[in-house]
């Protein structure tokens, strides 16, 4: 396991709703695999504390659950879940630590969590009124001397980083070092968010860091609410109850066990009969069936939400280079840059949204799907791997993912109508077969990549370019283990091929 020196660091933001506690639970499972800095909840449009004597314009909206509610005023609570609920993550975290530290390497110290668990700017939506003990967390990390890149995750609204941004303005702006330090963060910090679910990237961070990419991870159709429309196959297979019940649900794991699913009896603090999702037994139709308008209803223990877990699915090392380029795809979807989005300056926005790919279903018909839909499999069956580890006594009792390496590396500059030969090498950590396959990446290649032809024999793969690729023009290949076991873990590399 890399030492922390080398992981990738993020902290979390997030607005308390029912999916953000989802998230945070299946994140712990994988808290070896990054640095986490940070836990910070914040407030959004659709959660907030209350701050006496601020006053929201009455109105009626339909919000992203399809239930018409009154928003306002800002001095009372609304769908307010309280900030006592992370401790108690973090207490579920504490059983199965023990656990988890058999299976790999890194996991934090129960503590330390506690330790970076803070409340940040709850008042009301986009709220921005003083610094915060999780804004000023924020605010140290961005300035810290650290050289790697800050990851910014955005589960409910940005107002909390955007207070430690202008807290930083603020001091600096004035010095003869500000347009260094300007730079440097901007060079330094990503944010990666589940949508703009407050006004405060717009009206700050955007017009004074325009530069700090901001990378909407709203992969909803997949991953959150609505996953019901997309099509049938194994990722929607892995989302459904019996998988749920059976894989991730049935175990001791006390993370799985305050997992929220579909009716299935978990009632959630603040929330009024719209936001039960476990407990109205009439939720179906007074929120979701008919107004939604989905082909289909939930049962009792589908998967409910993660709709901001993208937002960190995109750092974990799968093998995937989404890090190095968002264009280029990965196990949380493909992103494009946006273009002609500016700030009142004139400044063009670094906005990055999802793009959609291509998805084959079990009939063999072919649908243009989010991009991380294809993955959501994977996803799933790792983290009921995960989750199995509570109940391995050792390691060699769990399944773990197998290590895969092409032999000649990642990076390959053919000329046009060349060859290209590779050698894969996988390994399994567990006593089950390692099966190893390719496919070339349309979506991420240049137009020609159709015509590429790609060849298997054994783990030995030979891809031959056509002659009208011209110079400059990138094919993706993704090279695919997949171990054995019952949970078929997987790992990817991804190479590129550049024309000379």
């Amino acid at each position: 396991m890399n030492s922390n020196a080398k992981k990738i660091r993020t902290i979390i933001t997030q607005d308390a709703e029912v999916d953000d506690q989802n998230s945070l639970r299946h994140f712990l499972f994988y808290a070896n695999e990054v640095e986490l800095q940070g836990i910070v909840q914040t407030s959004s449009k659709f959660h907030w504390q209350g701050v006496p004597g601020a006053v929201k314009p009455a109105n009626i909206r339909e919000d992203d659950f399809g239930s018409s509610e009154q928003s306002g005023p800002y001095d009372e609570p609304y769908r307010w879940p309280g900030t006592e609920w992370m401790m108690r993550v973090i207490d579920d975290y504490e059983k199965d630590y023990p656990q988890l530290i058999k299976h790999a390497d890194g996991y934090p110290a129960p503590d330390y969590l506690r330790s970076i668990t803070k409340v940040g700017n709850i008042g009301y939506e986009g709220e921005m009124e003083a610094p915060t003990e999780g804004s000023e967390l924020i605010r140290s990390r961005i300035l810290d001397e650290d050289d790697r890149t800050l990851y910014l995750q955005v589960w409910g609204g940005t107002n909390t980083i955007a207070r430690a941004l202008m807290d930083i303005e603020k001091e600096y702006r004035d010095t003869p070092a500000w347009q260094t330090l300007h730079q440097k963060i901007t060079d330094k910090v990503v944010i990666t968010a589940c949508g703009e679910q407050d006004p405060a990237y717009r009206q700050y961070v955007a017009e004074s860091w325009p530069g700090i990419p901001f990378v909407k991870t709203l992969q909803m159709r997949s991953y959150a609410y609505p996953w019901f429309v997309m099509p049938e196959g194994e990722s929607k297979d892995t989302l459904r109850a019996e998988f749920m019940r059976t894989e991730i649900l049935n175990g001791s794991s006390a993370l799985t066990d305050g997992y929220c699913t579909w009716l299935d009896g978990h009632v959630y603090e603040g929330e009024g009969p719209a936001g039960q999702f476990g407990a109205n037994p009439n939720i179906v139709n007074e929120w979701f069936g008919a107004k939604m308008g989905l082909p289909e209803q939930p049962k009792k223990y589908d998967f409910l939400s993660e709709g901001d877990s993208p937002t960190y699915i995109l750092l974990f090392p799968w093998g995937f280079r989404t890090l190095e380029n968002f264009a280029w795809g990965g196990m949380a979807g493909r992103y494009h840059k946006v273009t002609g989005q500016f700030n009142s300056k004139g400044e063009e926005l670094n906005i990055w949204d999802v793009s959609l790919d291509h998805y084959t279903d079990l009939a063999g018909q072919v649908s243009e799907v989010e991009s991380m839909w294809p993955y959501v499999a994977d996803v799933q069956r790792d983290f009921a791997a995960r989750a199995a580890w509570v109940d391995a006594e050792s390691f060699s009792d769990g399944e773990h993912a197998p290590a895969l390496t092409v032999q000649e590396g990642l990076d390959h500059i053919i000329e046009a109508g060349g060859e290209c030969t590779l050698h894969a090498c996988a390994a399994g950590k567990d006593q089950t077969d390692v099966t190893v396959t390719a496919r070339i990446y349309t979506e991420a290649s240049a137009s020609w990549a159709a015509e590429a032809v790609l060849r298997q024999e054994g783990n030995t793969f030979t891809v031959k370019l056509p002659v009208s690729a011209s110079s400059g023009d990138q094919l993706h290949l993704i090279f695919k283990a997949q171990a054995g076991g019952h949970h078929r873990l997987v790992h990817y590399q991804q190479v590129i091929l550049t024309i000379k």
